[in-house]
């Protein structure tokens, strides 16, 4: 069975892939650093208690979605470069377009 989803002509495909990854990875660092400084400098959060923070039953679904919501974007990314429209781009992350913009209200 051929992999066409990531075969040799898929080259592109995988690049994009890699730094939509790269992309969400860093913005996610950047601002988990922010919050961790400005929440040291005000006194609520000690150095390294993230790291050791249990979420519970409620966060951890919402975590949950947002993994699922990432890991959709980074994977769908090859076909963000073949459907280009606002709808389908939404979908691909899980989202619709809300009743304020949707054109065929």
């Amino acid at each position: 069975m051929s992999n066409t989803y990531l075969g040799p002509d898929n080259i592109d495909d995988l690049g994009r892939m890699v730094t939509a990854l790269l992309t969400e990875l860093w913005i996610t660092r950047d601002r988990v650093a922010v919050l961790e400084r400005m929440l040291e400098d005000k006194g609520m959060l000690l150095p390294g208690e993230a790291n050791d923070y249990i979420p519970d039953a409620g966060f951890e679904a919402e975590l949950e979605t947002l993994r699922d919501r990432m890991a959709g974007n980074v994977i769908g990314a090859p076909l963000a470069a073949r459907e280009r429209s606002v709808d389908q781009i939404l979908a691909r992350a899980g989202m619709k377009r809300p009743d304020s913009m949707d054109r065929t209200a």
